[in-house]
């Protein structure tokens, strides 16, 4: 009886990360991700690529900002101004450490998740 309660419960965990996998790509694995109202950005590739997702048909467009290694005090901005259900991925390059998400605003402060550091 316990086995089969366990492969249960495994045949469910699987069927939950498939369908993770499939509604949101690479996010499923994801080690870093940020959400705010509208947008969701993720690390991945290795650490060494950035994601940025459009996740509300707003009109507004998304942006990731995040800090790489080799990038000594550069600010990188990933911007995604293809709407609702597109993502963009930023180039692969050095590992990211730091990184957050905003949705973009006209004529109001952007809308921005916490920082989420590696603190390297």
């Amino acid at each position: 009886m316990k086995a089969k309660n366990a492969a249960r419960i495994l045949a469910v965990m699987a069927g939950l990360g498939l369908a993770a996998g499939a509604a949101g790509g690479t996010t499923a694995f994801a080690d870093m991700d940020r959400y705010t109202s509208g947008a969701h950005a993720w690390r991945t590739n290795g650490d060494s690529q950035v994601a940025v997702q459009d996740t509300r048909a707003d009109d507004n467009p998304v942006k990731a900002e995040y800090n790489r290694d080799a990038g000594g005090t550069s600010l990188y901005t990933l911007w995604n101004k293809s709407g609702n259900g597109t993502t963009t991925y930023s180039g692969v390059g050095s590992r990211v450490w730091d990184l957050r998400v905003c949705t973009s605003i006209w004529a109001a402060p952007d809308d921005c998740s916490v920082w989420w550091s590696d603190d390297q």
